[in-house]
């Protein structure tokens, strides 16, 4: 066990700052909503969902890693530390973006905005992107392939899910303005999907 967590060092500080930088994030949503309008909760428990499910599916990569399950060449690792960096990067630039209109519950205020600079320019969701990239990268991170599997597909249908419950909420609140972005962008992967 300790040769395992010993040898992935270089996984864990990356695993460990993505943790802590979400943490900073959620707690500066709550500062910058301070004194903002109320706004209402919409989220039929998507956020659970991604939050609890995406620890989840990473605890059975790493169960899967460690018992050598799927396990894939040395290089792969590096490639994972790149895309959870890269999907980091993504994740929290776009967050940063959406300023105080970012929340991790579904919800829209009174005196929202449709944001379409930067990566919304592109896409509907890029902290969704950036949140699969950063898994993809944790499972090939974690050298196994069943792993990066699982938490890309466990991952994208917990966003699917989140991605409908949000879109409802963005259609209610803007009507055919957010239609209209829809029909220009893409949700998480610019010209697919």
């Amino acid at each position: 066990m300790y040769a395992y967590i010993y040898e992935g060092w270089a996984f864990w500080i990356i695993f460990y700052l993505w943790f802590a930088v979400e943490i900073i994030f959620g707690m500066r949503a709550r500062r910058l909503h301070r004194g903002q309008p109320k706004k209402q909760n919409k989220d039929r428990g998507s956020a659970f969902l991604i939050i609890f499910g995406m620890y989840v599916l990473i605890a059975i990569a790493i169960v899967l890693s460690m018992n050598r399950i799927g396990l894939i060449p040395l290089w792969t690792r590096y490639l994972g530390f790149t895309l959870m960096i890269i999907g980091m990067i993504v994740r929290f630039s776009a967050i940063y973006q959406l300023g105080r209109f970012f929340s991790p519950v579904v919800g829209v205020v009174s005196n929202q905005e449709i944001i379409q600079s930067g990566w919304y320019r592109l896409i509907r969701h890029p902290s969704y992107t950036g949140g699969w990239v950063t898994a993809i990268g944790t499972g090939l991170g974690l050298r196994t392939w069943w792993g990066a599997l699982l938490c890309g597909v466990g991952l994208l249908l917990f966003y699917g899910y989140r991605i409908h419950i949000e879109e409802r909420a963005m259609i209610h609140h803007f009507g055919d303005k957010y239609l209209n972005y829809m029909h220009s962008t893409k949700r998480m992967f610019p010209g697919i999907w």
